[in-house]
């Protein structure tokens, strides 16, 4: 078997170092691109992880996805969720999809289909367009003055997020790791499956639901992946699995509560141990430093709203200068934005 080798930024090595120490990577999920080799259990050894039926009990008739393809399209698929659980977590996904936003928009150009995106307050629209043949993203302002000109060069727009569950979203993510980890460990978070599934718990995991942490790459990666840490010292009040989710230009980095062998975290007591910073495939070492990593709060079992975030896109305003304005097209009067992977549409307009 190849063996794989990952660094992270030359700044975030001994963070790197720190978190080594306490945790060992165990499973590197990457999930296929095509499923030509694709091999599924028998219908009849097939059982569901999260409610404990068989296909006596319940069907396994949808090809359920191990990472949602919110995250970015992939071929993953599940041999041990069945369809009615399938059902359950469709909600879940909905309120991830809203969480997701506008980024899950402008970050699938070039790897996938772009899903339509319009904001809570209707003033924002987001699709698939093209403009003078090339493939990309139009922005567009549906309310006056939701696109302003800051300065030369730079554009800023409020987007306002549509409402979402934030639990939702901890339960959406608890289920990811749950599916991925082996079959041995599943029956040791018996509290994390009785609180996705039925709501149990619910004062425990809500302090847990605070300790989540995203981040920002510097790339896109083609496909969603999973990371799942286990820890070295089994004494240790450390949880026990930490997982990264990465997806689009993004990862997530959380745990699972309440291994069965565990010493309880108290409600109150926060982690000491540190985080695991980006992991990256690579030819040579990456020069620089991780950005910023936000640490968020799901606890909430209360629908967001609107929730404002501000984008900001900067450009070469000098093209304006250099292009043909035949049309009396006026840069301070922005109504639409055309994104595209595409550098042949700049060689175009420099034309």
């Amino acid at each position: 078997m190849k063996k794989i080798e990952f660094y992270t930024y030359s700044e975030n090595i001994e963070h790197l170092a720190a978190f080594d120490k306490e945790y060992e990577l165990k499973i590197y999920y990457r999930p296929p691109t095509n499923n030509k080799n694709l091999k599924r259990k028998p219908m009849s050894d097939r059982i569901c992880r999260f409610c404990g039926k068989n296909s006596t009990e319940t069907s396994f008739k949808t090809r359920t996805h191990i990472i949602s393809e919110l995250f970015g399209r992939n071929l993953g698929i599940s041999d041990h969720e069945c369809d009615t659980c399938n059902n359950f977590f469709s909600t879940f996904e909905s309120d991830m999809a809203n969480f997701l936003g506008l980024n899950r928009t402008i970050n699938a150009l070039g790897l996938q289909t772009p899903p339509n995106f319009l904001s809570g307050d209707r003033a924002i629209k987001a699709k698939r367009n093209t403009f003078n043949g090339y493939n990309g993203i139009e922005i567009k302002a549906i309310k006056d003055g939701a696109i302003q000109k800051k300065e030369k060069g730079n554009i800023e727009f409020t987007v306002i997020n549509n409402p979402y569950t934030p639990i939702s979203i901890f339960k959406c993510l608890l289920k990811i790791a749950l599916t991925i980890i082996p079959d041995e460990e599943v029956s040791k978070y018996s509290h994390c499956l009785k609180f996705i599934m039925q709501d149990e718990y619910a004062t425990n995991f809500a302090h847990h639901a605070k300790q989540i942490h995203i981040g920002v790459l510097d790339f896109n990666v083609l496909v969603p992946k999973i990371f799942i840490f286990k820890k070295r010292d089994f004494e240790s009040k450390l949880p026990t699995h930490w997982i990264k989710l990465y997806f689009q230009n993004s990862y997530i980095q959380y745990y699972l509560p309440y291994y069965e062998d565990d010493n309880i975290l108290l409600v109150g007591e926060e982690l000491s141990t540190p985080l695991c910073p980006p992991l990256i495939r690579s030819a040579t070492q990456p020069i620089g430093t991780a950005k910023k990593l936000e640490k968020i709060d799901l606890s909430s079992y209360e629908k967001t709203k609107g929730e404002p975030k501000k984008l900001n896109l900067t450009f070469d305003a000098n093209l304006l200068d250099e292009g043909d304005n035949s049309d009396g097209f006026n840069s301070d009067e922005i109504v639409s934005i055309f994104i595209t992977k595409d550098s042949g549409l700049l060689d175009d307009f420099e034309k």
